[in-house]
C-alpha cells in the first residue's frame, strides 16, 4: 500500500481514549453515510474505497484481500474505522449474509415502501447524521461524553445519529 496514502488515511483519524471506543473518521463522506477515501492507481489516477474497507486493508495488508467480502461494524457507527487484530476492533471482513444478519439484527433495513414498519433511515439521514458528528470531532475533538450523547441522540437539538 502507498506510504503516502496510508500517512493521509491515518491522518483523517480522530481515536477516542477508551478501548471500546469508536475511531471517527474526519475526512469526506459519501452520500450514503460511509466515509470517503480516494487512493492513487498504478496508471497515476485516483480509486475511491469506502474508509472503513481501507482501514481493514491496511490491518490486511492488501484492498485485494476484501474483494469479496463485505466490511462490518460492530459498533453500528457508519464513519468509525477502528480495524484492529483483537477483540477491540469494531471492524471485520464477512459475507454479504454476515452482513446483512448483523444489519437486521440492528433494526437497519433499506428504505422501501413494503419495509416501512421496520425501524429504518434513509441513506440521506445517515448521510446526514454522519457529517453532525464529523463535523463536531473536527472542531472539538474526541469528548467521550459528547461523542455518546451525539450517537445516542440526546444532545439538545440533535436526534439519534445511529
Amino acid at each position: 500500500m502507498d506510504e503516502n496514502a496510508v500517512a493521509r488515511f491515518r491522518s483523517k483519524i480522530v481515536a477516542g481514549p477508551e478501548a471500546h471506543d469508536c475511531w471517527i473518521w474526519t475526512g469526506a463522506i459519501g452520500d450514503d453515510g460511509y466515509g470517503r477515501f480516494w487512493t492513487p492507481t498504478p496508471d497515476g489516477g485516483q480509486r475511491m474505497i469506502r474508509a472503513h474497507r481501507y482501514a481493514l486493508a491496511l490491518l490486511t495488508g492488501s484492498l485485494d484481500d476484501l474483494d469479496e467480502l463485505h466490511v462490518c461494524h460492530v459498533c453500528d457507527n457508519p464513519i468509525c474505522v477502528r480495524a484492529e487484530d483483537n477483540p477491540t476492533s469494531h471492524l471485520y471482513a464477512g459475507t454479504a449474509f454476515d452482513n446483512m444478519a448483523d444489519r437486521a439484527a440492528r433494526g437497519h433495513h433499506n428504505q422501501q415502501p413494503a419495509a416501512a414498519f421496520f425501524r429504518h433511515e434513509t441513506k440521506q439521514e445517515r448521510a446526514h447524521k454522519a457529517r453532525v458528528l464529523r463535523d463536531h470531532v473536527r472542531v472539538h475533538g474526541y469528548d467521550p461524553e459528547a461523542v455518546a450523547t451525539l450517537l445516542r441522540g440526546v444532545m439538545s437539538g440533535q436526534q439519534a445519529l445511529f
